[in-house]
């Protein structure tokens, strides 16, 4: 079985600044809705790296936890955190989402995953990352996330796993069909209130046909 925590410790060591710095696209929309909100607003930075988006998210005001997987991002992030007044905004956790999100039922005001989703996550995991997200926001919580799309030029590429997901050398793919994705969200209890289809450059990295989406946490679901 992949170690996933050290292929992504080796990726930031190799391209530490993969991402870049400025904020992408759906976190600035984000922080727009949430700006709107009774303070404090709590984001849950999900896959959050060196912290690019969560740097944004605390510089507008909010309380973020970043979480990710990578030992190496979560040490980058720390590091850019020494002596700032964001550190007092931002708690950096290393852990597996798969094994649970470490927070409390109804904690956050938004879940935000860029690129998060569509990793090496099968169906089911997905329906628990899903149920995970619903069961950690608040009533009105919104899951905000990208997704790597089924008409992204690499899609089809690799060994298929299941359906809509390939398996690469050193990563693991899954694209997302429109229905596929409002399926997995009103499965989880989630109305989606936004989608949107772009192109996104980011850092070294661009990513065409990119799902973005905004949806608002309507009954609790257990996972």
């Amino acid at each position: 079985m992949t170690d996933w925590a050290k292929v992504w410790d080796e990726t930031y060591r190799r391209q530490p600044n993969i991402y870049g710095e400025a904020p992408s696209r759906l976190a600035t929309e984000l922080a727009y809705l949430l700006r709107q909100r009774t303070s404090p607003v709590r984001v849950l930075d999900l896959g959050c790296g060196y912290g690019r988006d969560s740097l944004y998210f605390a510089q507008q005001g909010f309380e973020v936890t970043a979480l990710d997987c990578s030992p190496a991002a979560i040490a980058m992030l720390q590091e850019r955190l020494m002596g700032s007044e964001l550190a007092g905004r931002i708690k950096p956790i290393v852990a597996d989402t798969l094994q649970g999100i470490p927070a409390p039922d109804g904690h956050f005001d938004a879940v935000y995953a860029y690129l998060f989703f569509c990793l090496a996550f099968t169906d089911a995991d997905l329906t628990r990352l899903f149920a995970e997200c619903a069961r950690v926001l608040k009533p009105d919580g919104l899951l905000a996330g990208t997704v790597r799309s089924d008409r992204d030029p690499s899609y089809g590429k690799g060994e298929l796993v299941e359906p809509d997901m390939f398996a690469l050398p050193n990563s693991v793919r899954h694209f997302f069909r429109e229905e596929y994705l409002r399926r997995k969200l009103n499965q989880a209890g989630f109305e989606l209130r936004q989608l949107d289809c772009y192109d996104e450059t980011v850092g070294e990295s661009s990513f065409r046909n990119l799902l973005a989406f905004i949806a608002v946490r309507k009954t609790f679901v257990q996972g």
